[in-house]
């Protein structure tokens, strides 16, 4: 019995001692690296499952460079425009090719403007976690010199939180470790499939034949407590503005709407969901964002393009309350594409 706990004991020991040297070796325990030391999701490749979301979904591959960026890979020195969002940005239960900025890629290639267009989009950031990746990550991408960053901005900012993906720091010890580990990243499978079955809280179909709509909000006061909110929210969009500047970039401002209201004869109707506000409430509070949005544009000159307000989406656009579906990103992809031929 001795002779086989000793056995034992000196296996553990061997494959204990070879981990530790494989980390040493080729984990970012001490890297200097600045991209090691955020809580960025790269070198990621895994299987995402869209098949309850919405008719047409399957299974596909979805993956982060090393970069950061969403897609196999793309050279910064070729990216001309750079997405910046959150997770309407990043599309995760889309596949590569149906994301607006692949639809808007094609078609501006079909206009005779070829461009690489980049992925930024992280899911839950705010135009706070936007401020940290123009100053921690985007300068630490070799060379990286969009000339445009397109923010498709103001769903978060209505509910801004704080969180771990807007300081782009680990939200826990464990995923420190996995950030670091090169035993842990061998295993892409692992933390993509963690990475999906988080997202899939907030990722849930809505049946929209069968929801049922009001006209009433359930905090019909909340412009009045919002005032602070909003002038904070028009200062990050004024920093996000100086700091594309400082990149020779030319930030290009993008208004957002949602699935779960709609305008019926001249009256917002709102989906009545459980616990908490109604679509109305959202009209209300997105709204206010889009009109903070717009008055900055026009007050400081900027390019600001009011998708909330042009794009018509219908029953089919969004799989959830929040998210499009292929049919809703085709359109906003054809959109951009029509109103940024001009410039690019």
């Amino acid at each position: 019995m001795r002779k086989i706990l000793t056995v034992i004991a000196v296996n553990l020991g061997l494959l204990l001692s070879a981990a530790v040297v494989a980390e040493l070796v080729f984990g970012t325990w001490f890297s200097s690296e600045p991209l090691d030391q955020l809580g960025l999701v790269r070198n990621l490749k895994t299987t995402i499952s869209a098949g309850s979301l919405y008719e047409g979904g399957g299974d596909f591959a979805y993956q982060r460079d090393q970069w950061g960026f969403r897609g196999p890979g793309v050279d910064p020195a070729q990216v001309i425009i750079l997405t910046v969002g959150g997770s309407t940005t990043n599309q995760l239960y889309l596949p590569d090719d149906a994301t607006w900025q692949a639809v808007m890629e094609r078609e501006l290639a079909e206009r005779g403007h070829a461009v690489v267009v980049a992925n930024a989009g992280i899911d839950g950031q705010s135009t706070i976690g936007h401020l940290r990746a123009m100053t921690e990550w985007f300068p630490h991408v070799p060379g990286l010199k969009p000339r445009f960053v397109l923010f498709y901005v103001g769903l978060n900012d209505v509910h801004t939180g704080g969180g771990s993906v807007d300081t782009l720091r680990h939200s826990s010890r464990i995923k420190w470790f996995r950030q670091h580990s090169a035993l842990w990243q061998a295993g892409t499978k692992v933390v993509g499939m963690f990475v999906a079955r988080r997202a899939r809280l907030t990722h849930q179909r809505v049946d929209y034949d069968t929801a049922q709509w009001t006209d009433i909000a359930v905090e019909p006061d909340w412009p009045s407590k919002a005032a602070a909110d909003i002038d904070s929210y028009k200062d990050r969009l004024r920093e996000l503005a100086r700091l594309s500047h400082d990149m020779d970039a030319v930030p290009v401002f993008v208004t957002q709407t949602r699935g779960d209201f709609k305008v019926v004869d001249g009256k917002v109707l709102g989906m009545v969901e459980e616990g908490g506000l109604n679509g109305v409430d959202h009209y209300i509070r997105v709204s206010a964002f889009n009109a903070a949005l717009r008055e900055v544009c026009a007050e400081q000159g900027w390019v600001c393009l009011d998708m909330a307000r042009e794009v018509t989406f219908e029953v089919g656009d969004f799989y959830d309350y929040l998210h499009n579906t292929p049919k809703g990103a085709a359109k906003v992809g054809h959109w951009l594409a029509t109103k940024l031929a001009g410039l690019v």
